[in-house]
């Protein structure tokens, strides 16, 4: 009997040996796999560079901390530079990450420059085990968010969230999509001509969007080692704004060609509608040679409703144009991720 507690004791040290052993590998697999990584971005002609790259978190987790992060692409034209990022991880759950973007986040492409400083932006994802990593969920946290765009000015974001996960019972790359933003404050120029009319705040209050897209590729390693995956169909559930006076909602369909270019039709209602003509045209969203087509068509079409400031009506992308009702005001969008 007087054994049982030397191998009680025994047993214990062996697990905490075996443990921290585990942890040891787990680790210098972890930066190893990571460093390799970049050395052979480095090796397909990317800026693939960092300060120093760490593991920490001993005994439960594998927390990665990357300083000085520059990454640049330069086929596709993206970039990414950060003070500090971190990737963590529970050492008997490595395939659930949470990534976290500390201070001053800068992404750029070839026609613009976006900074990001918030409070909070973190990511989680759960990724299946195996050579490509596919994500089968994820969650993209931003809160008390500053972006600001060489082109679009600075955009302040309450709070916002996105999330991503594979669609139960489809087949191919089809995942459920929700994006929503509250508090939502655009740069004064992009605004200034609705504000002055009294239909818009400063603030948008809500904006929320749910669809349900298939992609051409998988939502894995590939992704940003390769290139995105691109959208092919799109089915809006539900899109919704609501900002002052201002209130829009959209459902339908899309299908996106290899071109980027949409085939479809969204039914659209919006109220004061010609306040967000104007402001797409700020921001750029419509070219200024098509804001007259599609005043036009939205005044013929709301004076077949009750109230002339509501458009009630159905947007059709066929064949590279676009319609407002049977109105042609100009060309199919373009989708297509950087």
């Amino acid at each position: 009997m007087r054994k049982a507690p030397q191998i009680i004791i025994s047993l214990i040290v062996l697990v905490f040996v075996g443990w921290g052993g585990y942890w040891v590998i787990g680790s210098r697999a972890t930066e190893r796999v990571l460093a390799g990584w970049f050395e052979d971005r480095r090796a397909e002609g990317w800026t693939a560079d960092y300060a120093s790259l760490d593991t920490a978190g001993f005994p439960s987790r594998f927390d990665t901390t990357i300083t000085d992060l520059n990454l640049a692409d330069p086929e596709t034209g993206i970039a990414w530079s950060a003070p500090m990022f971190q990737s963590l991880s529970l050492s008997y759950a490595p395939t659930r990450v949470i990534a976290v973007f500390p201070g001053e986040q800068v992404f750029a492409t070839r026609d613009d420059r976006i900074s990001i400083t918030a409070e909070t932006f973190r990511a989680s994802a759960s990724l299946t085990p195996s050579v490509e990593l596919p994500i089968t969920e994820s969650i993209l946290e931003l809160a008390a968010a500053d972006i600001v765009s060489a082109q679009r000015g600075t955009t302040e974001i309450d709070a916002a969230q996105l999330s991503m996960r594979e669609t139960p019972g489809r087949q191919g790359h089809v995942y459920d999509v929700d994006v929503t933003a509250s508090g939502i404050r655009l740069d004064p120029s992009l605004i200034a001509a609705a504000r002055d009319s009294g239909a818009v705040s400063d603030t948008i209050e809500r904006a929320h969007l749910r669809a349900t897209i298939r992609f051409d590729n998988a939502w894995d390693r590939f992704a940003i080692e390769r290139a995105r995956p691109q959208p092919r169909e799109i089915e809006l559930t539900r899109v919704t704004v609501d900002w002052g006076a201002l209130t829009l909602d959209a459902t339908g369909v899309l299908v996106v060609g290899a071109n980027g270019v949409a085939d479809g039709e969204v039914d659209v209602k919006a109220e004061n509608w010609r306040d967000m003509v104007t402001i797409a045209q700020s921001a750029g969203a419509i070219p200024d040679m098509l804001v007259g087509a599609l005043t036009r068509a939205g005044e013929m079409l709301a004076r077949m409703s009750s109230d002339p400031e509501t458009l009630d009506a159905t947007l059709k992308f066929e064949n590279g144009r676009a319609f407002l009702g049977p109105i042609p005001i100009g060309a199919a969008p373009v989708i297509r991720l950087p």
